[in-house]
């Protein structure tokens, strides 16, 4: 019998069977998805417990061995939107999705340091002159070479224990952890002079003023066997920690994890700007662009540094801290110039823009308590700006950049 044949003779369905059938298959559908959503949930798990074993090149070959990694690349594609950066290649893609395996919230934060830091590189400084115009008259270094040393600067952080990136202690909970600090040091009990305290301070702002006149955080102090659970202790122990370290301690290896990476990958010129974006061994930058004929010159790893610290400081997704105001994170900006962390004039350039863009917006729109706090730390800004700018002759120098 024809197809043809056999159509005419069939009795068509009653519209009550037609339904239920509709509803047999809809179920059929809705069981099926729910269980390829419960089978790659399982799947994920596991890809994300490989991300926290520790070396990222055993890391990236077990997913691969495992077939975990095409498909994470691809959740990661659509979450993060990647196809919007043109010069990621397939093995950017891993990468990154190794990152995001390990800790999104430092997936996120590197994406975010290389939009603040894309950003400010093409804006003009003045009419014509950009940070990326300067870049391009380079020879070592390429604007998408710097643009990768932004989104994987944090790479090396898959190196590092979880238990101590996903930390959620707060300041006031290692200033009291602080007291051992200071009665190692002060055994008699009397309060220096230098901290400027009156005799009857309390523990509590006898640390603070210590962590100030010495320009420290908690983190840098504080031995991690105080601050992390029984169990996070148990995971850097079994790393080869003690748990005598500080967070920092534990932590600062990243900077050097992440150049090795990176150049393992064949991104030399990445690596090398990876690798100093905190530069905690104080090292010569090796990639500097000039500004003007004056041969003055800002280090692009400065200006990932200072792009890494304005996400940082304008996040709100710190347990320990929640976002700085803008007027806040300019005034730190400037203090890491002054401090010597960051060349003051990738400051000085960095900072005129935003203040530029500060003194734009209207005031009315602030209350009056922020009006008088960002009135204090623009001060420091502006002062900072000001000896910059009378001991460098910036303007002359940019003139000269757009002549």
């Amino acid at each position: 019998m024809s197809y043809e044949g056999f159509s005419r003779h069939k009795h068509p369905p009653e519209e009550g069977e037609s339904a239920a059938r509709e509803h047999h298959l809809s179920g059929e559908a809705e069981q099926h998805e729910a269980a390829n959503e419960s089978s790659y949930e399982g799947v994920h798990a596991r890809a994300i417990e490989i991300a926290g074993e520790g070396k990222y090149a055993v890391i990236l070959d077990t997913l691969r061995e495992e077939k975990l990694l095409t498909k994470e690349m691809e959740r990661v594609e659509r979450e993060y939107s990647l196809d919007d950066i043109s010069f990621l290649n397939e093995h950017d893609r891993e990468m990154f999705a190794v990152l995001d395996l390990y800790d999104p919230g430092t997936a996120r934060h590197c994406l975010e340091t290389y939009q603040i830091a894309r950003e400010k590189i093409e804006k003009e400084i003045i009419p014509g002159v950009s940070f990326a115009r300067l870049i391009e008259k380079q020879e070592d270094v390429t604007l998408d070479q710097f643009y990768r040393a932004c989104l994987f600067h944090d790479i090396g952080k898959v190196e590092v224990p979880r238990a101590v990136i996903r930390n959620h202690f707060d300041e006031g909970h290692m200033l009291e952890c602080m007291h051992h600090v200071y009665h190692t040091l002060y055994h008699d009990g009397k309060i220096p002079a230098w901290l400027g305290l009156k005799e009857d301070a309390t523990d509590t702002e006898i640390d603070s003023a210590f962590v100030k006149q010495h320009s420290l955080r908690c983190v840098q102090l504080v031995p991690s066997r105080e601050v992390l659970s029984p169990d996070e202790l148990a995971e850097i122990q079994a790393r080869g920690y003690t748990g005598e370290e500080t967070l920092m301690d534990i932590i600062k290896p990243h900077e050097t994890h992440s150049g090795e990476i990176l150049e393992r990958a064949g991104y030399l010129t990445e690596s090398r700007l990876a690798a100093l974006h905190h530069n905690y061994g104080n090292k010569t930058p090796e990639h500097p662009f000039a500004v003007s004929i004056l041969h003055l010159n800002v280090d692009l790893a400065d200006m990932l540094h200072i792009a890494d610290v304005t996400q940082a400081l304008q996040s709100g997704d710190r347990s320990y801290k929640g976002a700085f105001s803008p007027s806040k994170m300019m005034r730190i900006i400037a203090e890491h110039a002054q401090e010597g962390k960051v060349s003051p004039l990738a400051a000085y350039l960095w900072l005129t823009d935003d203040v530029r863009a500060y003194d734009a917006q209207p005031q009315e729109l602030l209350s009056a308590k922020q009006r008088e706090q960002d009135a204090k730390h623009l001060a420091v800004v502006r002062a900072f700006l000001a000896q910059v700018k009378e001991s460098t002759n910036t303007d002359d120098i940019l003139s000269s950049e757009k002549s």
